[in-house]
Formats: C-alpha cells, sequence, structure tokens
C-alpha cells in the first residue's frame, strides 16, 4: 500500500525537508505528498524551497498556498528574486496552487475551515488564517483536516510535537520560529522531525489521532 505523506509550515528550510523525505523513504512513483503552504519567508532560502516545491509537484506531490504565499502574490521580496522574470515564475507558480486538497478521508488546508460553511464557499482569507474558530469547531463527518499555519506550540505542546485533536490534525511544528520541521505518514501515525537549530539529530516518532 502506498504511503501518504503530508508536511507543512516550512518557511525557507526546504533542505530539511529534503532531507526528512531521504530519511523517510519517500518514493514519488509509490507514495503521496501533500505540502500545506508556507514555503517562503523567515527561514534561509525561501528561493530555493519554492523550487524544491516545484520539482516534489512535477514528480507528483500536492503543494497548496499558504498566507505566506498570498503575499507573495503581491510582491516577491527582491532578496528572494534577482529581476522581474524570477519574480513572475515564483507567482505563476504559486498561482496554480489549490487551496485544499482530498486524499483517502483526509482534508488538508494550510490553516483550517469556517465553522458552518461549505468548503467550495470558504473564503480563501479563512482557508490560509483561520485559527481559533477552527479549533473549536466540531470534526467534519467522516474526514480528518490536516492543516499548519499554527505552530502546536500554542496548544500547549512541547516543541516538535503533532498536534492531535478530534477530526483534526496539526503538524506545523515550528520550524518559522526557530524550533522543528516535521514529516509525517498518516496511515501508519510515524514523524519524522528535525530542529532547525541542530538539524544532525533526526526524531523518529508514533502518533495517535482520532
Amino acid at each position: 500500500m502506498s504511503r501518504l505523506f503530508a508536511a507543512s509550515d516550512i518557511h525557507g528550510h526546504g533542505y530539511l525537508l529534503q532531507v526528512l523525505l531521504d530519511k523517510a523513504g519517500y518514493n514519488p512513483a509509490a507514495d503521496r505528498l501533500f505540502l500545506l503552504g508556507d514555503y517562503v519567508n523567515k527561514g534561509p532560502d525561501s528561493a530555493g524551497t519554492l523550487n524544491l516545491v516545484d520539482r516534489l509537484c512535477t514528480a507528483g506531490a500536492v503543494a497548496l498556498q499558504g498566507n505566506n504565499e498570498r503575499k507573495w502574490l503581491e510582491r516577491v521580496p527582491d532578496s528572494a528574486a534577482p529581476d522581474i522574470s524570477a519574480a513572475s515564475r515564483y507567482q505563476r507558480l504559486i498561482a496554480r496552487m489549490p487551496l485544499w486538497a482530498e486524499e483517502d478521508g483526509y482534508l488538508f488546508v494550510h490553516a483550517g475551515l469556517r465553522p458552518g460553511i461549505p468548503l467550495a464557499a470558504q473564503s480563501v482569507e479563512d482557508l490560509t488564517s483561520i485559527r481559533e474558530p477552527f479549533f473549536h469547531s466540531p470534526p467534519l463527518k467522516n474526514k480528518t483536516v490536516v492543516f499548519g499555519h499554527t505552530p502546536t506550540f500554542r496548544f500547549g505542546l512541547s516543541p516538535g510535537n503533532i498536534w492531535c485533536g478530534t477530526g483534526k490534525l496539526g503538524i506545523d511544528t515550528g520550524a518559522g520560529h526557530g524550533h522543528d520541521l516535521s514529516l509525517v505518514e498518516l496511515h501508519e501515525g510515524r514523524q519524522w522531525s528535525l530542529s532547525v537549530s541542530t538539524p544532525n539529530t533526526l526524531r523518529k516518532m508514533k502518533f495517535r489521532f482520532t
């Protein structure tokens, strides 16, 4: 059976994502990979991370827009693109990214959903930026929402831990805040993590969710 991977909020640490994929044995010909946004800003190499995301998508991955990619649709930072042509290429890449995706009973989104609103009617702002109204909403029927945007330490967890709620799974383990970047495999509940400050130490864990 193919494995189902997800990662979110990479924030310029694309080289760490590549290490995690390698350590997990990700095989694009057999496995599925969903990237949940915020590839850019805060970290050391936004442009390189977007280039990696583009290559992963060419090989079969699905990459969603996050709120930081929305900022790049308005203006790409001069430090990330040497000229207008490069900036336009990044904007075209981001514009092609969907806002949500579904696979095997999982709904992937960057930030969450506005309660009581059909998926097709959700606003871009909610899909990429919502927090508390989504956290406190009842679970969707027969779907687990996998999301990023809110680092899991804001749920009172130790940095680097996955947040498991009823019908919800938060996988932003704080790379954009100096903590960990994580890759999760959903079918077996596995997590691979690297700290952005000490990237030579790989953590492998199991998690359970409802």
